[in-house]
């Protein structure tokens, strides 16, 4: 079987592997609380869905950067936050180096939300590498395959359920810190959010908020983060989480793999000829 990770090649093997495509998959993350979740899920995830992605794909993955934005979480315990401008500095290096080495397309798999603007302006600069990038965030595809797991209105608070499922498929149960009481951080199944905006404009996550029926974002944290909310599970729901976890991760390695293999198929050059 061939290698698919960079950090298990020769410079050898990897120059071979350059020359048989020129699409890398970068898993990115960061460190952060989530409540009874570990706090390097973000990375965990994508680190995870990375590899089973390049194992079926045979495309290159680059190691997961597990450091990443982190502002609205910088006070708590175990936090570690890259300011904004600088990790989008370093995506724009690896996409540099990658551009040197024959790859013209980059699909960055994100597992954390805050690393989304980062990574656009990151892309802006590929593409003026003459490169396209991707950003795949597994969350989204979740929701938008699965639309009856998030039924409740609030995505974040639901996705947290999400991120335990798959936390515990990769990872095995005892990953799950339930000692029981109030839990802080991005977790909870009613999150408390502030109504800043009156009552037209409603809060709907952190930055996201509703007006007449559709979303706006706003760069002000609506969610109360630092109030303590209920566990929301229990340790008898953690095997039929775990099922829910190792499907998500079937779903979406079958999903982002798809992707890829069109995405590989791209003539960037063509793309990138075309009036903007």
């Amino acid at each position: 079987m061939r290698k698919h990770r960079l950090q298990d090649m020769s410079w050898m093997e990897a120059e071979e592997t350059f020359k048989r495509a020129d699409t890398a998959i970068v898993p990115v993350g960061t460190l952060h609380a989530h409540g009874p979740i570990p706090i390097g899920i973000d990375a965990r995830s994508v680190e995870k869905l990375a590899d089973e992605v390049g194992r079926r794909t045979g495309l290159m993955v680059l190691p997961v950067l597990a450091y990443g934005e982190n502002d609205k979480m910088k006070h708590y315990p175990g936090t570690i936050t890259i300011d904004q401008h600088l990790i989008e500095a370093v995506y724009a290096d690896i996409c540099r180096s990658l551009r040197r080495n024959g790859v013209r397309k980059v699909i960055f798999l994100n597992g954390h939300g805050g690393n989304h603007d980062p990574l656009l302006r990151a892309g802006r600069t590929a593409r003026d590498l003459g490169m396209l990038v991707a950003i795949v965030e597994w969350g989204s595809i979740e929701k938008a395959l699965m639309p009856h797991l998030f039924t409740e209105g609030n995505f974040t608070s639901e996705f947290a359920l999400a991120e335990l499922a798959l936390a515990i498929a990769i990872d095995g149960v005892e990953i799950a810190d339930l000692r029981g009481g109030g839990y802080k951080g991005e977790w909870g199944s009613a999150p408390i959010v502030k109504k800043v905006f009156g009552e037209k404009i409603v809060p709907l996550g952190f930055s996201t908020f509703g007006y007449a029926g559709a979303p706006v974002t706003i760069p002000v944290d609506a969610w109360e983060i630092d109030d303590e909310s209920p566990p929301g599970v229990d340790r008898g729901a953690l095997e039929r989480l775990k099922r829910r976890g190792e499907e998500t991760i079937e779903r979406m390695t079958k999903h982002i793999s798809a992707f890829a293999e069109d995405f590989q198929k791209i003539d960037v050059s063509k793309v990138l000829a075309m009036p903007s």
